[in-house]
């Protein structure tokens, strides 16, 4: 199950997100080496991590296997104001419903073993579009790798570069524009042989503005 956490249930998962900074230091630093972020108490979390933003927490049993975060683009985010040099002179979309998909982290242990793509990673992809297709959002911003791109069309987001990669740390890294649509949910659900809700969203979400498809549509209890 991916729980949905902003701020209208944050105070109620105050554990949750503690065991979230502690699992993201573990992927982002003893992972993957981003020794920039390294803190001596063992938690990633940086100035994006406000009551604007939006938490996608993947959980088995009490364990965090996967993790992201969406960004509002009406406040500052990562390609606005850490990584502008990106676009190369360009200008992304923004607005309140174009938000920036961040901090995707998953369990290595858990993807072992798997051909293909494994279970938390299918989970979160769909818990991803589910969460733009609640909120009502149009379109994501992300940087990732270009194959990535591919493997997000073939998903059914309409996603097109926003600039030309650039390499960062040795890897080559692309802005993209990613629109999501009920056909990306459907698409995505075809392509990972789930067809049940995966994100679970509280009660207390139901009066969130920009909500746009009946609850039972996309998410679980």
């Amino acid at each position: 199950m991916v729980h949905l956490i902003t701020k209208q249930n944050l105070a109620r998962h105050g554990d949750l997100m503690e065991r979230v900074y502690e699992f993201r230091h573990r992927f982002f630093v003893d992972h993957l080496g981003w020794e920039a972020l390294r803190r001596p108490d063992g938690r990633e979390i940086d100035q994006f991590d406000t009551d604007a933003c939006i938490h996608l927490v993947g959980v088995e049993g009490r364990e965090v296997v996967s993790y992201t975060r969406l960004l509002p683009t009406t406040s500052p985010h990562l390609l606005s104001h850490v990584y502008p040099e990106m676009l190369a002179g360009a200008t992304a979309p923004t607005g309140p419903d174009i938000w920036e998909w961040t901090r995707c982290a998953f369990d290595p242990a858990w993807r072992e073993g798997h051909k293909g793509t494994d279970p938390i990673t299918a989970r979160m992809f769909l818990a991803v579009a589910e969460a733009c297709l609640y909120f009502g959002f149009r379109a994501l911003l992300v940087q990732t790798h270009p194959l990535l791109m591919t493997r997000i069309i073939e998903l059914g987001w309409k996603a097109r570069p926003l600039a030309l990669p650039l390499e960062y740390d040795g890897k080559s890294v692309v802005p993209i524009y990613a629109g999501v649509t009920e056909e990306t949910l459907t698409m995505s659900r075809e392509v990972y042989g789930i067809h049940e809700p995966v994100l679970r969203i509280e009660p207390l979400e139901a009066n969130v503005p920009g909500l746009s498809l009946p609850r039972e549509h996309c998410y679980a209890q």
